[in-house]
């Protein structure tokens, strides 16, 4: 068959689509060269005739742009365009049986190709060489080199005639990650430091970055607006996702960076917290990735290649944009609202926005708008924080509460504190003069059941706040740093929605400063700075309890700003607790605060013995009465390894 004969087009329809035409032709017209000499049984190198219409064929931009990125030679280009005919042109296969004498041959193989096409040379053939390294071609069978069928990769098929696309073989481990529509100036700046990095790296220098720090989304945020701008897309793929096996991540990342060319396309490494495993897996795609590629995480990693870029704090005023934008056109906010929004929350943009969309869609119910915007905003920001806490639902009041008028006058005024901070740190200026330290921390010192944690639940109510109560006996660990991650996380956490944060139990944590005899008591006393640390920087209100104040150094008491001191309830207190305790609806019988008050226990044993006899009542069918109080008292009293003495429960029965 000769070069004269009929051909199909690609079936593009447009000129790129002729063009890959007319280049398949031109090397269909050497296989039919070969062809003829073998007939003729010569063996000249006479090049072929143009075919009608090739001679002044512009390139197929697509062919181009795989040469120019793969470095293929031009016996390799045309080994491609041969491939491709093979596929797309029905008269292909016959001919290529022709040139080779073999009708059991009628598919191209290397032979055919080093015999008929342009400057042939054998290392094409390598399994380093362009066209076997990206996988551009796949073998039949590689035991049979030379004579085995060579095909075209489909995806470099299908990027020929004009449908790129990602690999299939990517599928459900690669994610396309949308560029926002805005992001915050600083943000902003990032994203431009990200480019200019891929932009400006220095030949054999990996255009490779580490992005670290806020959340997750920013960080997708960031890096796909920073491809946008190079003319990249970006693709997400978890460490965890990676395959451990060596052959298999190599066979991955060549896959990978032969996409990125392709698309053309950035990859983004999500570190999440990987075991030593996948930090090896991580490390090993990171050193042998090319192409423009982000390793992402909350922490910083020793890479010395990489140009490290934080995603920054969000400041006041970018906060105030970000609402303000947000919530443009919804009736009822005013900037009064938006700097109360902004002294309570940090949240990242698209919290911002999830929040601002519940917002609207609330609206239209009449419900008053300010009131949607801090329910909403706390929904978001207590995302991650059930998972580290236990989280409290503020019902009780200052009713509720009964306190001498001293500590019950210093809650309130904390809870000034914490309101009034946006207009003293931000319009009054205090926090440019202050700088550090205006986190509002306070000290809850007292026994137990005196109170602690529901006088923290009736300012968490007052302020509008959740209450996350944190156990530090479950936050301690023995291991060196562990303390610290454990509260670094419960603090990144709380930042987001400024909670009202009460550590529990802080004598697994505070005590007098031991001598530093050895590693563990030097790291003991790094912990207790460390939670000092990040409670003066909180936004919102952290508060520890102890039963032992006496225990505390007086270093670490200085770093507190408000200490509570919860004292045992007088008998006028227990009383007034044994008022407040009986709900009016529960039918009582002769049942006397004053003689319940001989009882020499807190609010706390107070509160179970009232509900211990209010269910022996109940089960008996009766009213509840002073008889049922004695036997819900002796049982607590057992709980509490003591004896109910004469004069506790004189005159009761």
């Amino acid at each position: 068959m000769d070069g004269t004969s009929e051909e199909t087009d690609t079936g593009t329809g447009t000129a790129e689509g002729a063009a890959l035409t007319a280049a398949m032709r031109s090397v269909l017209a050497r296989v039919d060269a070969h062809a003829a000499r073998a007939r003729l049984g010569t063996g000249g190198a006479e090049e072929p005739a143009d075919t009608p219409g090739t001679a002044d064929a512009p390139e197929p931009a697509a062919l181009d742009a795989l040469v120019r990125c793969f470095g293929l030679s031009p016996f390799e280009r045309e080994l491609v365009l041969l491939l491709a005919a093979a596929e797309l042109e029905p008269t292909t296969n016959s001919r290529c049986a022709a040139a080779g004498g073999d009708p059991e041959r009628a598919y191209p193989t290397f032979s055919l190709a080093l015999a008929a096409l342009t400057e042939p040379h054998w290392s094409a053939l390598t399994p380093v060489a362009p066209l076997r390294r990206w996988r551009l071609v796949e073998l039949d069978d590689e035991t049979r080199l030379t004579t085995t069928r060579v095909r075209l990769d489909e995806r470099i098929l299908h990027f020929l005639v004009g449908s790129p696309y990602l690999d299939a073989r990517l599928h459900g481990m690669l994610t396309r990650a949308p560029v926002p529509e805005k992001l915050p100036p600083s943000y902003d700046r990032a994203a431009d430091r990200i480019a200019a990095r891929w932009t400006e790296a220095e030949p054999g220098t990996p255009p490779r970055v580490e992005l670290v720090g806020g959340d997750r989304r920013s960080r997708h945020d960031i890096a796909a607006t920073a491809a946008h701008r190079t003319g990249l897309g970006l693709y997400v793929l978890r460490a965890e996702d990676l395959p451990t096996d060596h052959t298999e991540r190599d066979r991955l990342t060549r896959l990978w960076q032969r996409e990125a060319i392709l698309l053309p396309a950035a990859l983004l490494l999500e570190i999440g917290d990987p075991d030593r495993e996948q930090s090896a897996a991580a490390d090993a795609l990171a050193a042998a990735t090319a192409v423009p590629l982000v390793v992402s995480g909350a922490d910083p990693r020793s890479t010395e290649e990489a140009e490290r870029v934080t995603v920054p704090a969000l400041g006041d005023e970018e906060q105030f944009a970000l609402w303000a934008d947000a919530l443009a056109g919804v009736p009822g906010i005013e900037g009064r609202q938006l700097r109360g929004l902004v002294a309570q929350f940090t949240l990242p943009p698209h919290v911002v926005h999830a929040a601002a969309a519940t917002v609207r869609r609330g609206a239209g119910e009449g419900t008053d708008a300010s009131e949607l915007v801090w329910r909403a905003g706390l929904a978001e920001a207590r995302i991650g924080l059930d998972e580290l806490g236990r989280r409290i639902e503020p019902e009780a009041g200052w009713d509720d509460l009964v306190l001498p008028e001293r500590q019950a006058r210093v809650l309130r005024e904390i809870v000034a504190h914490v309101r009034q901070r946006g207009t003293v740190h931000q319009e009054w200026g205090f926090a440019r003069t202050l700088r550090r330290g205006l986190g509002v921390t306070a000290l809850f010192a007292g026994g137990s059941g005196t109170g602690k944690t529901l006088a923290a639940e009736v300012m968490a109510r007052e302020l509008g706040l959740d209450l996350f109560v944190i156990d530090l006996s479950q936050v301690v660990s023995k291991y060196i740093g562990e303390t610290e991650k454990n509260l670094r996380k419960v603090f990144d956490a709380a930042e987001r929605g400024g909670a009202l944060l009460l550590f529990d139990e802080a004598d697994a944590l505070f005590g007098k400063r031991s001598e530093v005899k050895d590693s563990h008591d030097r790291y003991a006393n790094l912990e207790v700075s460390y939670l000092l640390m990040r409670m003066e920087a909180y936004r919102g209100l952290a508060i520890l309890t102890t039963n032992m104040k006496k225990a505390l150094d007086t270093a670490f008491l200085r770093r507190i700003r408000f200490v509570v001191d919860f004292p045992f309830p007088g008998e006028a207190e227990r009383a007034e607790i044994w008022r407040r305790v009986l709900p009016e609806r529960a039918p009582t019988k002769g049942v006397d605060p004053e003689r319940l008050a001989q009882l020499t226990v807190a609010g706390g044993s107070i509160r179970n013995i009232a509900l211990s006899a209010a269910f022996l009542a109940a089960e008996e069918g009766d009213a509840l009465q002073m008889r049922h109080m004695l036997a819900a008292a002796r049982t607590e009293y057992l709980k509490l390894e003591r004896s109910l003495t004469p004069s506790e429960v004189r005159g009761w029965v």
